[in-house]
């Protein structure tokens, strides 16, 4: 008896036209990704970890869940995207230091890395995420010079200023003397701050 029972369960879940996939609904992003799922397909033959790392697969994802409606037929992939903080060339880059093909319009407005090579630009963007909000947020441009230094072009009040930060080295004292520098009403038309040596920085 516990045989037929068991038989004739899986053929209810493998074969038979009940607990069918009634819909498929992709969460989390406006980017086009493939249905790996179709309608009518078997809910049993869905195997959760198998589609969600077929989306995974997709440099912009950095996770994807797959959960079944055994009621309603519903499958739902739940897609979280990468966080882009920095674009360098036509690839975007997310705090974990990981590239990817940006997606959307929200990396239009981010700070762009110069650098020889995509390894480091990746540096770059691990060295763009310790700092500061203040300097995060207006920053424009982050160069990476051969010997390893930092240049960043920030927005300051509607104005360019170039920050020479040097070896990334010093990080906080740099911060606190890039504000102490910026609070002086003789620095309110500055064009340049030299950071490299931070107990002696150069006003421009």
């Amino acid at each position: 008896m516990a045989i037929i029972v068991l038989a004739g369960a899986s053929y209810v879940l493998g074969w038979s036209t009940l607990f069918t996939v009634s819909s498929v609904e992709i969460k989390g992003t406006n980017a086009y990704l493939p249905m790996t799922v179709q309608v009518g397909e078997k809910l049993a033959r869905v195997e959760p970890r198998a589609v969600a790392a077929t989306y995974e697969k997709f440099d912009f994802v950095q996770d994807a869940k797959t959960s079944r409606n055994w009621i309603t037929g519903k499958v739902t992939i739940e897609i979280t995207p990468r966080t882009p903080i920095a674009l360098f060339n036509n690839q975007a880059i997310d705090d974990s230091g990981k590239a990817f093909t940006p997606v959307g319009k929200s990396s239009a407005d981010l700070p762009r890395i110069q650098a020889v090579n995509v390894e480091a630009a990746l540096v770059a963007a691990d060295f763009f995420s310790t700092l500061p909000d203040e300097i995060k947020s207006a920053l424009v441009t982050l160069k990476v010079r051969s010997t390893g230094a930092y240049v960043l072009d920030v927005n300051v009040a509607g104005r360019n200023v170039e920050i020479r930060w040097g070896l990334p080295t010093d990080n906080a004292l740099k911060t606190k003397v890039y504000k102490a520098l910026l609070a002086q009403p003789e620095n309110a038309l500055v064009k340049r701050i030299d950071l490299s040596a931070p107990h002696a920085p150069i006003v421009k």
